[in-house]
């Protein structure tokens, strides 16, 4: 061993098995080798699951190894500002009446995203800041995954970040390896992409930005996809191309949903 903390960590994991993540600080949760019938424990912050008597069966295993799976793959090849957005659910969402035929729609698109060798859906939420798109997008994530067992590969790009560490990345290799990988995950790994924020993003005097979502279209012209903008549909095509749009279009009948002005702002709701 090289320091007595490697020392440690392979004696640890020759009598404890790691069985998810801790709900109260995030780090994660294990059980003794020889009482995989318990709850986990989290070494970190103390926390005990209750459900402590619980035996687990081999698709529970099976499940959360899933789960982990996905989770860390989405958290390894998507640019988002923070995880605690990603408990949004649609069943913690601050209804309104006017929310009620949006996150209808939204349902509709998880259930039938979840579907084995679904028609691709290209979704376009519209409507103006606050009126719960990323949230309703996130629920999304949250929907599908419950729906397949964790069997669906998400990524999450927040465009405006996207677009920033681009400039970063002109003097820091970590960070133009970080969107080198995203983007191969855009093309050939994700099975849905989420885009948030879509034209909020700053201007760069080499258009890089728009040329990027171009490519992102062009590589999803036949895949899943997600985009919320603050944009008008029309709006789109006049910020990047026609034939952009022409690709979202592509399979957006049904999936287009507009959170009018009509929906109360979202964030002073809460």
């Amino acid at each position: 061993m090289d320091n007595l903390g490697e020392a440690i960590q392979a004696t640890f994991s020759k009598h404890f098995i790691d069985v998810g993540t801790c709900p109260q600080c995030g780090a994660r949760l294990f059980v003794p080798k020889a009482r995989t019938d318990i709850g986990g424990a989290c070494p970190t912050c103390g926390y005990i699951d209750s459900n402590k008597h619980a035996v687990r069966t081999d698709e529970d295993w099976t499940l959360e190894a899933n789960k982990n799976d996905q989770i860390n793959y989405f958290i390894s090849n998507s640019i988002i500002p923070g995880l605690n957005m990603m408990s949004s659910k649609f069943e913690n969402m601050k209804m309104t009446p006017e929310l009620n035929n949006v996150v209808g729609g939204a349902k509709n698109i998880a259930t039938r995203m979840a579907k084995p060798k679904h028609r691709p859906i290209h979704s376009l939420f519209t409507g103006a800041s606050g009126r719960g798109k990323t949230h309703t997008a996130i629920s999304i994530i949250n929907e599908v995954w419950r729906l397949t067992n964790y069997q669906y590969k998400f990524i999450f790009i927040d465009y405006p970040l996207f677009v920033s560490m681009q400039q970063q990345a002109i003097n820091d290799r970590e960070a133009q390896k970080l969107l080198d990988n995203v983007m191969n995950q855009v093309r050939k790994g994700a099975d849905c992409v989420v885009i948030d924020d879509l034209g909020t993003e700053p201007q760069m005097a080499n258009d890089w930005n728009s040329s990027k979502f171009n490519e992102i279209m062009r590589y999803r012209e036949d895949k899943d996809v997600i985009i919320t903008t603050n944009l008008a549909a029309e709006k789109i095509a006049d910020k990047y191309n026609e034939q952009t749009m022409s690709r979202l279009r592509k399979f957006a009948k049904g999936n287009f949903i507009n959170f009018g002005e009509n929906i109360p702002d979202y964030r002073r709701a809460m």
